[in-house]
């Protein structure tokens, strides 16, 4: 189709981020495919061994081989979208394809404090303000406990947050789980709170980071050992593999991506061997290590480019990934975290990334702020109407509105401008948009703004409570665990 007289030298790219073509996909596929035939990984679990040579994996001692025929087998079982539901067992995450739905991130063993800035240890309360703050937020979609608290004893911490984000929040959670003793203490209170672990598996409210191989190509056997438990109780497991440029991976971009993929590839073998269509949501998270401090970067472009990376390979498995935004190196919340939330909430929004986590984590993910979630927010909210692009039909031209208000006329008052607004047009929380005139009557600038709705959504916004005898038995749980490891 054309308009005659016109040449198009238009190359369709609606709304889209690509990094590789299909073919570099399949260029890193085949590398991936030959890591793991010809190098192979080291498992530490003798169980996750045993349920991977079942498979047809060759296992020389620790090391585990797998051919490119069973890892294409895994592919073909696992589901490529995962439903994920609210605390009331309502729709709220397909989690697939180029769906993007933002949440914080784990274990940061440290805190500003929010009234004071103040930076301490991690407490269990901060686990239940960032839970409430993210269930008022529209554009933070699940929650995880953004902590690794020690004011309890860290070896029940992963129990101890979950007893606080059952009760502060009815979005999705994503729990992690510091041993198998731990998540299954966590199992129990989700089936709790769905009545049983098997009404909780028709509609899941939870999916689990069950822990990650130690790049390059090794699986610690705490690790495997979560891994196993969670596809055994057919929990989704998410397993990320966490590349680190020129450090414990390659120096390029490509290179540490192929890596990423082996080690999320025999992640994948290995959920689809202990219980076939389990969901499984992999990735491969770039990190920048600066050569002047040695510190791993989180908001890096390279890091934008190597999630866009993963989203492209992923799209091409058609499988879920699991993605990284709105996480600042900066240490206080500032400007830099305002253009790194912006950059990696946009590319991830571009992308197609799937569940895209560590909203809130500052200081190369060390410690975090409840003001840089609000802000994530707001920066989220921009990208998904950028996401959404333009829609254009014949109706949307409105051209029969142009001819009716004519030359010299106005669209204000026009009922068009009233049916259209609310759709066309993003609207902020914080930003600021006033005339001069009327800022100045209180001229606030975006750091008040932001620290002021933080502190109004901590003071109001009310989550619907468990009923009595649900909180009684997660205290129960709660109770237990901590007799367990005094």
């Amino acid at each position: 189709m054309a308009i005659e007289g016109i040449k198009s030298h238009y190359n369709e790219n609606i709304m889209r981020y690509y990094v590789a073509t299909e073919e570099q996909i399949e260029l890193i596929l085949n590398g991936a495919f030959e890591i793991l035939e010809e190098v192979g990984t080291d498992i530490m679990d003798p169980k996750a061994r045993d349920y991977m040579e079942k498979y047809g994996c060759r296992v020389e001692g620790t090391r585990v081989y797998i051919d490119r025929e069973l890892v294409k087998q895994a592919i073909s079982t696992a589901p490529s979208h995962i439903q994920v539901y609210n605390r009331f067992g309502e729709p709220a995450m397909d989690v697939g394809g180029n769906n993007t739905y933002f949440g914080n991130g784990p274990t940061n063993p440290f805190y500003y404090d929010f009234e004071t800035y103040e930076r301490r240890e991690a407490r269990k309360s901060d686990v239940a303000n960032s839970a409430r703050l993210s269930d008022a937020l529209p554009n933070i979609d699940f929650v995880m406990s953004l902590a690794g608290i020690r004011d309890w004893n860290p070896l029940i911490a992963d129990t101890c947050e979950m007893h606080e984000m059952l009760q502060n929040t009815t979005k999705p959670i994503v729990c992690w789980g510091v041993d198998v003793e731990g998540l299954e203490e966590q199992f129990e209170m989700m089936a709790a709170v769905r009545g049983s672990w098997e009404a909780f598996l028709e509609k899941p409210f939870a999916i689990c980071y069950a822990g990650d191989p130690v790049t390059p190509l090794t699986v610690p056997a705490d690790a495997a050992r979560k891994h196993v438990y969670c596809a055994e109780r057919g929990m989704t497991v998410l397993w990320p593999s966490g590349v680190q440029l020129g450090c414990v991976s390659p120096m390029t971009i490509a290179g540490s991506i192929t890596l990423g993929i082996a080690e999320n590839l025999a992640g994948l073998v290995l959920c689809q061997s202990v219980r076939p269509g389990n969901g499984y949501v992999g990735t491969a998270v770039t990190l920048t290590v600066d050569m002047n401090t040695t510190q791993a970067a989180y908001g890096t472009p390279e890091h934008c480019l190597g999630e866009s990376l993963v989203a492209d390979i992923y799209h091409y498995l058609d499988l879920p990934c699991w993605e990284t935004a709105c996480a600042s190196d900066s240490k206080i919340v500032d400007e830099q975290c305002a253009l790194e939330c912006a950059f990696t909430s946009l590319v991830n929004c571009l992308s197609g990334g799937n569940l895209v986590h560590d909203v809130g984590f500052m200081e190369s993910a060390a410690s975090s702020h409840l003001d840089l979630i609000t802000m994530a927010d707001e920066a989220i909210g921009y990208a998904r109407r950028i996401r959404r692009g333009v829609e254009i039909t014949p109706e949307k031209l409105a051209l029969d509105v142009i001819k009716e208000v004519g030359p010299g006329g106005e669209y204000i008052t026009h009922m068009h401008t009233f049916e259209n607004f609310k759709n066309e047009l993003w609207f902020p929380n914080l930003m600021d948009r006033q005339r001069y005139d009327v800022w100045k009557e209180n001229p606030t600038d975006f750091r008040t703004r932001m620290h002021e709705r933080t502190k109004k959504l901590l003071a109001e916004h009310k989550v619907p409570e468990l009923p009595a005898d649900v909180i009684a038995k997660l205290d129960a749980i709660l109770d237990k665990a901590v007799k367990r490891v005094d």
